[in-house]
């Protein structure tokens, strides 16, 4: 088995998943955003989660898999709002699928969990893209 960086691996998937939709983006990095998409005209802030399938034990110590992101920064664990970034790509790295997500949605939590079938979706990146667009009031890439 190789070493990576899950991180910057998962900034990789999503900047070509963006591009194969035709949206214009880089790779940037600049504290709380990865990449920087133009649409419309306008800047969006994309920040990356990148996570595998894993097996967890919930509270009552059943044993389940899914991919669990952390959607928080910095060594305090601060959550990520609308100040930091505009939308949340959860990143699948063992299957290169992405979940864009508003960061309104996220409310204060800490973490996100999904279960395995949300990665299988064929048209997973598309769909969810169009829904941030919506979101944010811009207009998605035919």
């Amino acid at each position: 088995m190789y070493a990576f960086d899950a991180g910057k691996l998962g900034e990789y998937l999503c900047a070509a998943g963006l591009m194969r939709m035709g949206v214009s983006c880089e790779i940037v990095t600049l504290d709380t955003i990865d990449i920087i998409a133009n649409v419309d005209r306008q800047l969006v802030r994309v920040q990356v989660k990148s996570s595998s399938l894993r097996s967890y034990k919930n509270v009552k110590k059943k044993e389940y898999f899914g991919y669990q992101f952390s959607t928080s920064f910095g060594s305090l664990r601060k959550t990520l709002t609308k100040e930091h970034c505009d939308i949340l790509a959860f990143v699948a790295i063992d299957n290169g699928k992405i979940y864009f997500e508003p960061i309104e949605n996220i409310k204060r939590q800490k973490a996100k969990r999904f279960p395995p079938p949300v990665f299988e979706e064929p048209d997973l990146e598309k769909r969810t893209w169009s829904e941030c667009m919506k979101r944010l009031n811009l207009t998605p890439p035919a």
